[in-house]
């Protein structure tokens, strides 16, 4: 054994004890290294834990350079806070509105991964993926699949839908997306959208909307973009 830290180099101390009245001696390192470096391995291995659950959310390559600290568009010092104060069933969600391309499925995407990083269950998908997979299936099966995919939402902590307002509705899909946005609204699952005015505007002219918007209205707050385009930032 080593007679000296093999970190910082400093002898090891000799201690004296007693056991059954005959005195033994042990060397014993003087300094805390040993110590500092078990904590750096620690924190090294939780920090590749919670990467790994970043990368479980499978988003698009092209969010995977931003974080938080890097990242430069409109709201993002207020997701910093809303990161850092959130809390599953209690925090309300998000609603991101703006004109394409400045930056609001980039900023919902980084509240994914810093939740993710901070060990929450999340989603990133669209209404169309979630309404694609309600209408599999035919007959009794295609209403087990919904009723699953229902459920499964449930599970979540924190679910973003990327480009609402996008979707062919149908009456079909009228009612699919009823039932998603109110299962999260019965059961308080925080979820964000991000749209656009000429999204939103088209809603509105939908009747059927009317109650999916209430319920929207009641647990989202509204984000505004209406600064330039981050894609062009992004370019430069």
């Amino acid at each position: 054994m080593s007679e000296q830290c093999i970190f910082c180099g400093k002898p090891y101390q000799q201690v004296r004890y007693e056991v059954c009245g005959q005195v033994r001696s042990m060397l014993q390192p003087a300094c805390n290294c040993e110590e500092q470096e078990a904590e750096k391995q620690r924190l090294s291995e939780e920090h590749a834990r919670k990467l790994a659950r970043v990368a479980a959310l499978n988003l698009p390559p092209i969010f995977a350079p931003w974080w938080l600290k890097n990242l430069e568009c409109e709201h993002a010092a207020d997701a910093q806070i809303y990161v850092e104060g959130f809390r599953p069933r209690q925090s309300k969600g998000l609603f991101l509105s703006g004109t394409n391309g400045n930056g609001k499925s980039t900023l919902a995407a980084v509240i994914c991964k810093e939740l993710a990083y901070r060990g929450r269950r999340v989603l990133f998908t669209t209404m169309t993926e979630m309404l694609d997979r309600m209408e599999q299936g035919v007959g009794g099966n295609r209403a087990a699949q919904a009723r699953r995919i229902l459920s499964d939402l449930l599970a979540y902590d924190f679910i973003v839908f990327d480009d609402y307002g996008r979707e062919n509705y149908t009456p079909v899909r009228l009612q699919n997306v009823f039932q998603i946005v109110d299962k999260l609204y019965t059961h308080q699952v925080v979820f964000a959208m991000t749209t656009n005015p000429e999204c939103i505007a088209r809603i509105a002219n939908i009747p059927e909307m009317a109650a999916i918007n209430d319920r929207i209205g009641q647990v989202l707050t509204r984000w505004d973009f209406t600064g330039g385009s981050f894609r062009k930032k992004k370019q430069n």
